[in-house]
């Protein structure tokens, strides 16, 4: 059979086929729009894993439905979070899944500490972004990538060139350059902060020389031994207690009078100090006072 070619009789056609058609159009656009607007809308109930994508949602305007414990208590969390839900971490998972379930979360903010959690998260359907930085300069390219997503990409700009100014401002006038070993005890074993650890970035930042034993390795922490930071003789030891809550003043202590470490200039010149509130074991917006502060009460090079 063939098609006619008549004029009259093809244009009958489409006229007879275009409310068809404008009918299945209204009804996909109809269809769409509400994907199409969810995508112009952040994200609600959004849990923050860490202290930083939980400051940095605080600072963007953004309250977070839970934010993850933090080691060493909660005085890095930005005031407004201290009376959101704190969820309990264990490595290598992370949070709780039936704790986390219960919040209804349709995101959440995470970091490779908690990477073997990630699968189990997303079963769950939650939607899992990793915003972590290990370096100074990740920090401001993490904190665009969440005020992005959380749809407050103006004000992340003006948080990062914030953040900027205090870096440089608390960066500068460096007047010496001391030797430094940082030490993260857990236990009575010592274990070195290499360069590439969060705590490592800022005490470089800060001016210091970071003694590390020769140790290597790409997770930012190496196994030493008494020896090791004997032969190093650091001019400043900055030890990090790494221990339940109840621990932490035994850890001191011990740290505080370790005489393996007394023939080092820093346990002789009485410059072994301790931190405790978890500024370098965790990435922070708050890296322009923590570098202030490691220059003021440790490396004292202002």
């Amino acid at each position: 059979m063939s098609v006619s070619s008549n004029p009259n009789t093809v244009s009958r056609r489409v006229a007879a086929i275009a409310p068809v058609v404008l009918l299945a159009a209204a009804a996909a656009l109809m269809l769409f729009a509400p994907l199409a607007a969810a995508g112009k809308k952040p994200p609600k109930r959004v849990v923050a894993l860490t202290p930083f994508a939980a400051n940095t949602m605080a600072n963007l305007g953004v309250r977070p439905v839970a934010v993850g414990q933090t080691l060493g208590g909660d005085r890095r969390l930005a005031p407004v979070l201290n009376r959101t839900r704190k969820l309990t971490l264990t490595h290598p998972n992370g949070p709780n899944l039936e704790q986390l379930a219960r919040l209804r979360p349709k995101l959440v903010f995470t970091s490779s500490q908690w990477s073997k959690g990630t699968q189990a998260m997303r079963q769950l359907g939650i939607r899992v972004i990793r915003a972590e930085p290990t370096t100074i300069g990740q920090v401001y390219k993490q904190t665009k990538k969440i005020a992005k997503i959380m749809k407050r990409k103006a004000k992340g700009k003006r948080l990062v060139r914030q953040m900027r100014r205090q870096t440089r401002r608390n960066t500068a006038g460096i007047k010496s350059r001391p030797k430094v070993m940082l030490i993260l005890g857990v236990g009575r074993t010592p274990f070195t902060f290499l360069s590439n650890s969060w705590g490592g970035q800022i005490m470089r930042a800060s001016g210091a020389r970071m003694l590390t034993g020769g140790a290597t390795g790409s997770g930012g922490f190496a196994r030493i031994s008494d020896e090791v930071v004997v032969a190093e003789n650091p001019d400043i030891i900055v030890a990090v207690p790494h221990a339940n809550t109840d621990d932490i003043p035994a850890m001191i202590d011990y740290i505080k009078t370790n005489p393996a470490w007394e023939l080092t200039d820093a346990a002789q010149n009485d410059r072994v100090y301790v931190s405790t509130d978890n500024s370098l074991l965790q990435a922070g917006t708050d890296m322009g006072r923590v570098i202030r502060k490691v220059r003021s009460q440790y490396l004292k090079n202002r």
